[in-house]
Formats: structure tokens, sequence, C-alpha cells
């Protein structure tokens, strides 16, 4: 039992350690995030139309 306490107080004292953002830098980085996801999904989009097209005018 005392290891599992041992194990318990270490990672306690780690998390004290941990630099935690701002709410505003976490409310920043979100958002880079979110908007960095769309425009990759929109240029991943946009590269398959073009693919499917030339694909579909090969094949046909």
């Amino acid at each position: 039992m005392s290891k599992i306490n041992d194990f318990f107080d270490g990672v306690v004292k780690e998390f004290k350690k941990v630099s935690w953002p701002t709410q505003k830098e976490l409310i920043d980085n979100t958002i880079i995030v979110v908007v960095f996801s769309i425009i990759l999904s929109v240029f991943i989009f946009g590269v398959d139309q073009i693919y499917s097209t030339v694909l579909e005018a090969i094949y046909s």
C-alpha cells in the first residue's frame, strides 16, 4: 500500500511542476487548431475533387 501512496505523492509533485496555460493562451491555441483544421480539410477536399475529376476523365 505504501508503494501506491508513494506513486500518487509523486504524481501530485509532478503536477505542481507543470506550467499550465492561461485561459487566454488556451483560447488562442484552440482557435488556431480549429482554423488550421478547417483549412487543411478544405485543401484535402479540393485535391480529392481534382483527382476524382481527372480519374473520371481518364476512365470514361
